[in-house]
């Protein structure tokens, strides 16, 4: 977390390896990133990395499953067509999509295209989920759910590193790390967490009350 210009953006490029740290080492899963050249750096993003944008950043001409596929496209060893599909609709099967495989972006809510683009930054296996202000463009029972799918995808065991300026979005996660002018301020554990289920219950019973009032 942390204002504009706190050091936010450049600190998800380092570790995205986007960008290379001016000092000190960056190991990545025990990869020193700094004594990788640029296709090395490229492959190692694409087996260890996975990457949610708060625009989705989906192509509209292609359906949820080839948009999940596209990531498999660049591994290597190369992968056969029936495995990228079986890969690509276990990962939407994940984010609670399978059904949704051969619909477009423009007939996808803006939370089921949050959740495809999920769904592509996991097809690839990855050990880190990078998400970039993921719930900017959504409502707020849209947000607790893909705040849901990422809680169930770190109790799983894969980190999940999220960019958010919204307090309520950053008491769902364990740590939450405080940056200004480009320094970590604080780095704390979050100890009043939220979770999802028990939000989305919280939520259906205020609009409830609003309702019947």
């Amino acid at each position: 977390m942390g204002a504009s210009g706190s050091g936010k953006s450049t600190m998800m490029n380092t570790i995205g390896c986007l960008d290379r740290p001016t000092g000190g080492r960056y190991l990545l899963d025990g990869v020193d990133t700094g004594q990788l050249d640029r296709d090395q750096l490229a492959d190692l993003r694409n087996r260890k990395l996975g990457f949610v944008f708060q625009g989705f950043n989906l192509l509209a001409r292609t359906s949820a499953l080839e948009n999940v596929e596209l990531p498999i496209l660049y591994a290597r060893p190369p992968v056969s067509a029936r495995e990228k599909r079986r890969r690509a609709l276990e990962a939407l099967g994940i984010v609670g999509l399978a059904d949704r495989a051969h619909h477009y972006p423009n007939q996808l809510s803006g939370g089921q295209q949050q959740r495809v683009a999920i769904a592509r930054a996991l097809v690839n296996q990855p050990r880190v989920l990078l998400a970039d202000e993921p719930t900017g463009n959504l409502d707020t029972r849209t947000s607790i759910e893909v705040m849901g799918v990422f809680q169930s995808l770190n109790d799983q065991g894969i980190t999940v590193v999220m960019v958010t300026h919204e307090l309520d979005i950053a008491s769902f996660a364990r740590r939450k790390v405080v940056m200004r002018d480009g320094l970590i301020r604080t780095d704390e554990a979050v100890t009043a967490r939220w979770h999802a289920a028990a939000a989305l219950a919280e939520l259906e019973a205020e609009q409830k009350a609003v309702h019947l009032a």
